[in-house]
């Protein structure tokens, strides 16, 4: 073999290896996501005023974004501005308010700092206080994982939330779990689609529901694109979306909504996990991309 020819291997072998890897680089306040050297997304663990952890400006593999913006600009609605992105939070936790970030949830550090790879993922703790912003009223341990697949790029989230106070009484409230906000021109509103594994469609027949998925999609840049939100049978309850036309996507344990015997209540120590998959994808139409395929493939993609 020539010198010219092991060479040309070499880089082939190398880019190979680099093909579909996802990687990260630090910032002050977490991490900015890549994709075979091209940023998708940006992790935010700690910003002022202190909210909660969340990722924002998240793009398809071909550069599409479909998140809204953040900070939002001129351009895009002014509403919600704790709407970041992807986010998981509260309603209500204790009387306090997280999702409207009324409570503060702050990061601790990293358990895991992010390992780059085809499979990336990193895990953090955080702490809800209360109103008196130093004590710990519940502990939240979550791992996120990204991947390229056939679909999309696909993002995972376990969290366990402990208890850390002597009641930690987290209220039935239609706001809570894992929440996306659409960007401006994929919401219904603006001629997108949300629909559901049980056929229906838009905020008034998905809102209040429990499905397995939700889809929120729509034309863009001449491409299919948008997020599938996946629940998960692992998870300690199914759960109830909050869909709203407008752009707002969120899968919710604690329903029926506002019921107050849904409530859950964990003493110092308890703990539940909720389990979801994010899958953001993009196709050049709409009947190459199935969110139900979509969905076997992440449940098939779990740990046994």
């Amino acid at each position: 073999m020539t010198y010219r020819s092991l060479l040309a291997l070499c880089v082939i072998t190398a880019s190979s290896l680099n093909a579909d890897e996802v990687s990260f680089k630090a910032t002050d306040g977490g991490a900015t996501i890549h994709m075979n050297g091209k940023q998708f997304a940006t992790f935010v663990h700690t910003e002022s005023p202190v909210g909660r952890p969340y990722i924002s400006n998240v793009f398809t593999t071909d550069h599409i974004k479909v998140t809204r913006n953040h900070p939002t600009t001129k351009d895009d609605p002014d509403d919600h501005p704790h709407h970041q992105g992807i986010f998981f939070t509260w309603g209500q936790l204790n009387g306090l308010d997280y999702w409207h970030m009324r409570g503060r949830t702050v990061h601790d550090r990293f358990l895991k700092k992010p390992t780059s790879g085809k499979i990336a993922h990193f895990s953090t703790r955080s702490y809800y206080l209360a109103d008196d912003k130093r004590s710990r009223i519940a502990r939240e341990d979550a791992t996120y994982t990204f991947r390229k697949t056939p679909f999309g790029i696909l993002v995972t989230l376990q969290a366990t939330v402990t208890g850390e106070s002597s009641a930690a009484i987290f209220g039935s409230k239609e706001e809570g779990g894992l929440a996306v906000r659409m960007s401006k021109d994929l919401t219904v509103e603006a001629g997108a689609s949300m629909t559901d594994n049980e056929g229906r469609n838009g905020g008034d027949q998905i809102w209040g529901k429990d499905s397995k998925w939700v889809d929120y999609a729509g034309k863009k840049q001449d491409r299919w694109v948008g997020i599938t939100l996946f629940t998960n049978p692992a998870s300690f309850r199914k759960c109830w979306w909050h869909a709203r036309d407008y752009g707002l996507l969120a899968a919710n344990p604690l329903g029926p909504l506002n019921d107050p015997k849904q409530s859950v209540v964990l003493k110092k120590g308890e703990s539940f996990t909720v389990h979801y998959g994010v899958m953001i994808h993009s196709n050049s139409d709409q009947t190459e991309y199935s969110p139900a395929k979509a969905y076997e493939y992440y449940l098939s993609q779990l740990p046994k």
